[in-house]
């Protein structure tokens, strides 16, 4: 997982790999537009395979799957479409969440609001249900969302409806929220699981 989350994005991916037990999550984050950040994990999976060991020690195929997620914020149009060019052609996901990857962890609770499409409108209610906290209000409360992958996954379904998966498809704009790529990464995890 390759993020330009500094905070949220690692602790819940730690808090994920921990509690699968199976599955071996590395975050690396680094504060980078979308496609910047695409192209820094780009040469990273390049780096690994030429490496032929992951630094995690597993071998060959350290990286089974490469992931650049981000959230929407303030990014523009370009750079999403630059990142989804580089993900394409490195064999890499583009994972986006819009506004922010709040919208996920309220999913794990109860559905986003439909009329959320502002961070600030996100962030309070992730806020409001106790599922961050301490400093700057990044800090994930993993417990309470611990064994409710399902009901997230469920719950983003109701928002991520087809009107909006256009929307998140073209990349022409922004306003498509709220929106969250992780289903899909869930139901990877869970097939490699299985």
């Amino acid at each position: 997982m390759v993020t330009n989350g500094e905070v949220t994005e690692p602790q819940y991916f730690k808090g994920l790999e921990k509690e699968l037990e199976d599955v071996v999550i590395e975050v690396r984050h680094f504060r980078k537009d979308p496609g910047a950040l695409a192209a820094v994990a780009k040469e990273l999976k390049d780096k690994e395979s030429d490496v032929g060991v992951s630094s995690s020690g597993y071998g060959v195929d350290g990286f089974q799957r490469v992931y650049v997620v981000t959230d929407v914020d303030e990014f523009t149009s370009k750079q999403f479409q630059e990142a989804r060019r580089t993900c394409k052609e490195a064999g890499m996901e583009l994972v986006l969440s819009n506004p922010c990857f709040e919208v996920w962890l309220i999913d794990h609770l109860v559905c986003c609001p439909d009329t959320y499409s502002r961070a600030k409108d996100v962030e309070r209610k992730a806020i409001e249900l106790g599922i961050v906290g301490g400093s700057r209000d990044k800090h994930i409360d993993y417990p309470s969302l611990e064994g409710k992958r399902n009901d997230a996954c469920a719950n983003a379904g109701k928002h991520n409806t087809s009107e909006r998966k256009k929307a998140r498809l073209n990349l022409n704009n922004m306003r498509f929220g709220p929106w969250t790529d992780m289903p899909s990464v869930i139901e990877r995890i869970g097939r490699k699981r299985g």
